[in-house]
């Protein structure tokens, strides 16, 4: 190596004293490239000395003998550097500037921002989600040195909660969203971010096993004007996508009203029937049994968490559609063994019985377990849940009826009393 750590300090010392300004940046400026440069050459080694190295220089650039001006300009332009080089360099040189940069951090935010993201975006690119959110993370937006608007700031916690929600890291990742949320209360969001939140909200929804609010959040982020969003944002996730993600949550969504609603919804919609999804949606809606072939073309619409085998040994889906058949026969059926219904349903009798039970205890089935005789009749006149739906809406109509009535009687007294 041409250069030595006794070199460097004898070129660092005398740009130090050097009273010309130009030349001493274009000092600077030189050693970076070289210090990168030699970095780069070393990057199947432990890079030894040439760390070292890189270490004195920035220490030097930082310190409070070169001003603070020029130590802001050298590590900018060794940052703009660093995104054309391998990964492992990239990543040590980004770690050292930033190691040593920690303790004159208010001083270099703005480069510190920059540092971060490009290294977030490396990270990310390899996959590496969790680590790419820790780095992302360690920029400070509650800074009172600089003033970044609400929409920077949700931008980054968007972006933050969306590394952690793919690395699997939910605690994180709704602590971000939860966040971003009181930002986005400022009304600064653009549709382009606006539609990035939602999206991110309804993903953490949707791997924290919360399936009906992310159907909810799913189907509004149908309702955007893809005119309106930037081109990235609108690429993300196609029309398709986000209404086959919306039926998907609905459909393992937990048996209830709220889930017959959007079931309706969804079932209603003209864009639904176009989906590859609408059969199986309108067999669920209909409260028809699902036969196992129909599931295991469903399955391939589904992510990989919706399969995933809880405590229970099933899955989102399987118990889903569980419930689902459990629903159909009571309509069928006025009652029946545990033994035959857990053969009919495909999971065991004792995993048959607590379900029903669990359904009959939150009202989503209406019927009475016999434990002795290990049977569940069900109460056949009981209304149906699409039943009981109907009879809300009749009575929610024939009330406003009465309001237009009223009205329209106040009406003709009035116009009476002017003639």
């Amino acid at each position: 190596r041409t250069r030595t750590m006794e070199s460097l300090n004898e070129r660092l010392s005398a740009l130090a004293g050097e009273q010309d300004q130009t030349v001493r940046v274009d000092g600077y400026r030189v050693i970076a490239r070289e210090v990168v440069r030699e970095c780069a050459r070393d990057e199947k080694d432990a890079m030894g000395t040439t760390k070292a190295e890189l270490e004195t220089f920035v220490e030097h650039c930082i310190s409070e003998h070169v001003p603070l001006a020029i130590s802001r300009e050298i590590i900018t332009d060794m940052s703009k550097q660093l995104p054309s080089l391998e990964s492992d360099v990239h990543k040590t040189i980004a770690d050292v500037i930033l190691g040593r940069i920690q303790p004159r951090l208010v001083s270099f935010e703005e480069q510190v921002r920059a540092l971060r993201e490009d290294l977030a975006t490396r990270y990310a690119r390899e996959e590496h989600w969790t680590r790419a959110a820790e780095v992302l993370a360690g920029i400070d937006l509650d800074s009172g040195v600089r003033t970044l608007s609400n929409a920077f700031k949700l931008r980054k916690c968007v972006e933050i909660a969306e590394l952690y929600a793919e690395g699997g890291d939910l605690v994180q990742a709704d602590l971000f969203i939860s966040r971003a949320r009181l930002l986005r209360a400022s009304g600064e969001a653009d549709a382009s971010l606006d539609y990035q939140y939602n999206s991110c909200w309804a993903t953490v929804l949707d791997r924290k096993g919360r399936f009906m609010d992310a159907s909810d959040r799913y189907y509004a982020l149908a309702g955007y004007d893809p005119s309106t969003l930037e081109s990235q944002t609108a690429q993300k996730h196609s029309l398709v996508d986000v209404l086959t993600l919306a039926v998907a949550c609905a459909v393992i969504a937990p048996t209830g009203p709220q889930r017959l609603r959007m079931l309706q919804t969804l079932y209603k919609d003209e864009r639904c029937a176009q989906l590859s999804v609408f059969a199986f949606l309108e067999k669920v809606y209909l409260e028809r049994l699902l036969r196992v072939e129909e599931v295991l073309a469903f399955e391939r619409f589904l992510k990989p968490h919706h399969l995933a085998v809880d405590g229970d040994s099933l899955s989102a889906l399987q118990r889903a559609v569980v419930e689902h058949n459990l629903v159909s026969m009571s309509n069928v059926y006025n009652n029946i063994g545990f033994d035959e219904l857990g053969e009919l349903l495909g999971v065991s009798d004792i995993q048959a019985e607590k379900m029903v039970a669990k359904m009959i205890s939150e009202d989503r089935l209406s019927g009475r377990i016999d434990q002795v005789d290990r049977f569940v009749y069900f109460d056949s006149d009981a209304p149906t849940i699409e039943e009981e739906w109907d009879k809300q809406v009749v009575e929610v109509s024939l009330t406003l009826n009465g309001i237009v009535e009223t009205l329209t009687a106040k009406q003709n007294e009035t116009s009476s009393d002017n003639v």
